[in-house]
């Protein structure tokens, strides 16, 4: 986990936590520095996925779906559009979807199919954090 020091996860020996000086975007730069093929990136920020799927990693949105070559172009397009709706209308700030149960689900059924996937005589036992 990279951070700028405001996120403090659960002691786990699973966990790694990177602590990166303060300032926009340094954890980012970080992440995009360290990355490389086939590495995971779980992020919902778009341009820090397109820059590590151009360095060939896996990204994975918190929601469960799947960031590709095939549709970040689409995704980011999309992205920069609501980002100028936003600007012109004060109306549409603060209308993102909230985190469902059913995203989280998808993200877990994601990730656990990624590990499957990616290490297929390997057995990975999981434990429901948090409600």
């Amino acid at each position: 986990m990279v951070c700028n020091g405001g996120i403090r996860p659960f002691k786990s020996d699973l966990v790694k936590l990177i602590i990166v000086s303060e300032g926009s975007d340094e954890a980012d730069k970080w992440i995009y520095d360290q990355v490389s093929k086939d590495d995971i990136v779980i992020t919902a920020y778009i341009p820090l996925a397109a820059k590590c799927i151009a360095k060939e990693a896996v990204v994975l949105k918190h929601d469960g779906n799947f960031l590709t070559e095939n549709n970040i172009g689409n995704v980011l397009a999309t992205r920069d559009l609501m980002s100028d709706l936003r600007s012109s209308d004060p109306f549409l700030k603060g209308k993102n979807k909230p985190y469902s149960r059913a995203d989280r689900s998808k993200f877990l059924t994601s990730l656990e199919n990624l590990f499957d996937n990616s290490f297929p005589n390997v057995l990975f036992f999981t434990q429901p954090v948090g409600p």
